[in-house]
């Protein structure tokens, strides 16, 4: 049964898209800042986009991304990802948990450290991450469609760049 709100909430979405979509004049930058400005929007444009490519896998854009890190680096502690991806320990402990909870990451003792425990993905775990990845290969290829291989590769040089001179771990190679 639907609210009686339920027909104005729906349209704010499709609303707010299409004042989104209005082009900015392309004389003027919007803010002295320009270059965090575009940033920001093409990381909630496609933060979006990749949320509702996941959204039939039953993940969320950061629980994918945990899962496909761990299916890159097997035996990564909590306390690693946590750092990587910039959140306290509490709040990765709780993905971890959860993720764990739906059998798709195991924990086991580290060897070397007794009080230590390091992730992997489990089978349920690694057939997610390949039907996920197959999702966000269509959300990349449309983000990139009309550049060129050569543009492509660019970019993508500048961006390592820009990690490099942030500080943040280059994880690529």
């Amino acid at each position: 049964m639907r609210g009686k709100n339920s027909g104005k909430d729906a349209s704010r979405p499709l609303a707010a898209k299409a004042k989104a979509a209005k082009p900015l004049p392309p004389s003027k930058p919007p803010f002295p800042w320009e270059m965090i400005y575009l940033f920001a929007r093409i990381f909630y444009d496609m933060r979006g986009r990749c949320e509702d490519a996941l959204k039939p896998y039953s993940v969320t854009t950061m629980q994918f991304t945990i899962l496909a890190t761990l299916g890159q680096w097997q035996g990564l502690s909590s306390a690693e990802l946590s750092r990587r991806f910039n959140v306290t320990p509490q709040t990765m402990g709780e993905m971890i948990g959860n993720l764990e909870r739906r059998l798709l990451v195991e924990r086991r003792q580290d060897p070397t450290n007794r009080r230590a425990l390091l992730l992997s993905l489990t089978p349920d775990g690694a057939k997610l991450v390949k039907q996920c990845n197959v999702a966000m290969d269509k959300v990349e290829t449309q983000m990139l469609k009309g550049l060129s291989k050569t543009e492509v590769d660019e970019l993508r040089d500048r961006l390592l760049v820009l990690n490099t001179h942030l500080g943040i771990s280059n994880d690529t190679e």
